[in-house]
């Protein structure tokens, strides 16, 4: 039995797929499997990589399944993974040759439920540009135990706080990701990696912060594409989160009540210029914008104190009095203004 297992989830990588799983097969720390999920690829390129690597290092496990999502491909990873240790790699990104063996370390030696090193961003096939994530949690690379966890790192997630709140770039015990999982059900996508990791923060004794920047995150493309479930993940994300903070943080209820109700504020913003990313013609999307603004939790955080104090009178208003009208204007209007950073963003990340 190997000591760490690698879940890379796959869905149409392409050629990108390459430097992810050489950066994996070259690491310092040989004593790993690298299970390879692809989660019914159409590219006739990510499964034909998958196959070429598996010939050449007896490491590596295929699973190949009719595409599931995210969630489910993660979850298939762990449970064919062997190993007392699990950490995930996202297929269009790559990691230092050491990575494993410095997150192992710091988890043996710490005795830790999860190690976490620093990431850095990249844009462009061979990380033309580069910038590590800045964040105070780093910060002397402590180690938290079970009080400051709850305390420090898990109600980051409340208020949009630089922890990192991605699956990649730690590691795992295997028992903690099994037995996790709970808030996903509702989730289709977006938060899944949040709120999975939420759930196993509150149950960790200690995490281990290592602030060397191992893992490269290949950013840009994702946001400039329509997401059909951003608003439903938002609010059942929300809903989520008052459930937690009603059972962990009861001594800080209203701290936190304030902190989701800014984000989810915040979100909506996104959902408004999200829907201009779409083919949806003009009343498709005011239909749906009537429907978001009906929402009993939207309602209820603009009747919160701390998000009245962050957000405009009138976009407040506008959501209050159920304005599609002028949502629909400044959707539109967000959209028009990020276009040129998207076009940018989408670009660079092409470069090769």
């Amino acid at each position: 039995m190997s000591k760490v297992s690698v879940v890379v989830p796959i869905y149409n990588a392409g050629k990108k797929l390459d430097k992810c799983i050489k950066s994996i097969l070259n690491q310092t720390f040989s004593d790993f499997e690298l299970i390879l999920v692809n989660d019914g690829s159409t590219d006739n390129i990510s499964l034909e990589i998958c196959n070429k690597y598996e010939k050449q290092d007896v490491r590596i496990i295929i699973i190949n399944q009719n595409n599931k999502g995210s969630i489910a491909t993660r979850k298939k990873g762990i449970e064919v993974s062997t190993s007392e240790y699990v950490m995930f790699v996202d297929a269009d990104d790559w990691i230092d040759s050491k990575t494993i063996q410095v997150l192992y370390n710091g988890t043996t030696q710490n005795n830790a439920d999860i190690t976490i090193c620093n990431i850095c961003k990249v844009l462009g096939q061979n990380g033309l540009i580069k910038k590590v994530t800045k964040s105070w949690y780093f910060d002397g690379n402590k180690l938290y135990e079970e009080d400051e966890i709850k305390r420090d790192l898990a109600s980051a997630y409340f208020h949009g706080h630089p922890f990192p709140s991605s699956l990649c770039a730690k590691l795992f015990k295997r028992d903690l990701l099994l037995y996790s999982g709970k808030y996903l059900e509702n989730i289709k996508f977006l938060g899944d990696d949040l709120f999975y990791n939420l759930e196993m923060l509150l149950k960790a004794k200690r995490i281990k912060m290592i602030n060397e920047p191992l893992y490269f995150y290949r950013h840009g493309g994702f946001t400039s594409r329509f997401q059909p479930y951003l608003f439903d993940d938002m609010i059942n994300g929300y809903q989520i989160q008052k459930q937690v903070i009603e059972e962990y943080y009861q001594d800080t209820k209203e701290k936190h009540h304030n902190g989701i109700s800014f984000m989810l504020l915040n979100t909506f913003k996104t959902c408004l210029q999200n829907l201009f990313n779409s083919e949806l013609n003009s009343s498709e999307i005011r239909a749906i914008l009537k429907n978001c603004v009906s929402d009993e939790s939207l309602q209820e955080c603009i009747l919160n104190v701390g998000a009245l104090r962050h957000f405009p009178e009138y976009f407040m208003n506008a959501i209050k009095n159920q304005d599609v009208e002028y949502l629909y204007y400044l959707g539109e209007r967000l959209h028009i203004k990020n276009k040129p950073r998207k076009c940018v963003l989408n670009l660079l990340s092409r470069i090769s």
